[in-house]
């Protein structure tokens, strides 16, 4: 191929490193970089509307007019030059670092898992709901509110559960899982908006999809019913998917505009699927490791596909709601 490949990510995701190994091993061009890991250099020439020359840290660079794709993943915010004695100084130069690196980056017309614009899009989890049922996914029924009177009130005759927005919680090392809740318990004033869905009974299922590709597999082995925390002693065993969900995940995919996706699925006894959640830069390696499924070569493969024409995000695009595209084709 090309051309180089940009891996935007912080230095424990383990998900990255099987991606750059594997282009390593073709021969592809690739640089990790990761603003907040320490001193972020860039010089960004604009060349007929195409930024060029270089950007890097302290031990490595790359050209950017050579990026033909990007792997967005988990990159930290750059946090000032450590020269900068002065807090206040340092925090402003760390605005403009940010600024700069990432609104230069954001603009590149190359191939994007994901572009962290429409990433940001789709990670709503309200957002998620609505789209995956105009989508023709079925979804669980659900509430978002402050109230616990409200809770009581549209839990009656259900079994239902917690989740939180997102996962880190006040502590980026304690997850907060989805669990089981009993509503008679619930304080009147929650302190927080909460999200409470209707248990759905039956297996979890995770679908990974890059561009129309799909891996699934079905996870076994807890009867929790957030699987997460104790994934290394699951069984992941590969399964298909029902034709009407993959038309309803491929239009989910378009929407947003995404080209990866970790997709979270309960399975009926009469495989019939319910949307849980999509995760648009979750980890798959486990899956992969475990079920045998080829999810890195195929992330690999699309990385060393450039785009025709991109199309950045508010550029040349249709909305039925902010982020949410739904007039661009499939990849």
């Amino acid at each position: 191929m090309n051309g180089a490949v940009l891996v935007m990510t912080d230095a424990t995701d383990y998900t990255a490193d099987l991606i750059v190994a594997d282009l390593q091993t073709r021969g592809v061009r690739v640089a990790r970089l990761d603003p907040g890991a320490g001193p972020v250099r860039i010089e960004a020439t604009l060349a007929r509307g195409r930024w060029r020359d270089a950007i890097g840290d302290e031990h490595r660079a790359i050209d950017l007019g050579e990026v033909v794709s990007v792997l967005w993943r988990w990159p930290t915010a750059p946090a000032g030059h450590p020269a900068i004695a002065d807090t206040a100084q340092r925090s402003w130069a760390a605005r403009e670092d940010m600024a700069a690196v990432f609104g230069v980056l954001k603009s590149l017309p190359v191939r994007w898992i994901n572009h962290p614009d429409l990433a940001a899009a789709a990670n709503s989890k309200p957002g998620q709901l609505v789209t995956a049922t105009e989508c023709g996914l079925t979804v669980p029924d659900t509430i978002v509110t402050t109230s616990g009177e409200a809770v009581r009130r549209w839990a009656r005759g259900r079994e239902v559960l917690f989740k939180a927005f997102y996962a880190q919680g006040a502590d980026e090392d304690a997850m907060v899982v989805a669990t089981r809740a009993d509503p008679d318990t619930v304080p009147d004033g929650l302190g927080a908006a909460c999200l409470f869905q209707e248990v759905i009974p039956g297996a979890p299922v995770r679908l990974t999809m890059i561009g129309a590709q799909a891996f699934a597999v079905v996870i076994t082995g807890t009867g929790d019913l957030d699987w997460r925390p104790v994934q290394h002693r699951l069984t992941f065993t590969p399964t298909g998917v029902p034709p009407e969900v993959m038309v309803g995940v491929r239009d989910f995919m378009h929407r947003y505009r995404l080209e990866y996706g970790a997709f979270d699925f309960i399975a009926t006894a009469d495989d019939a699927w319910t949307f849980l959640e999509i995760n648009p830069t979750g980890m798959y390696g486990f899956v992969e490791i475990q079920s045998g499924l080829s999810i890195t070569e195929a992330i690999a493969d699309r990385l060393c596909d450039p785009v025709r024409s991109a199309i950045r995000p508010g550029v040349e695009t249709r909305v039925s709601r902010p982020g949410v595209d739904t007039s661009l084709p499939c990849h």
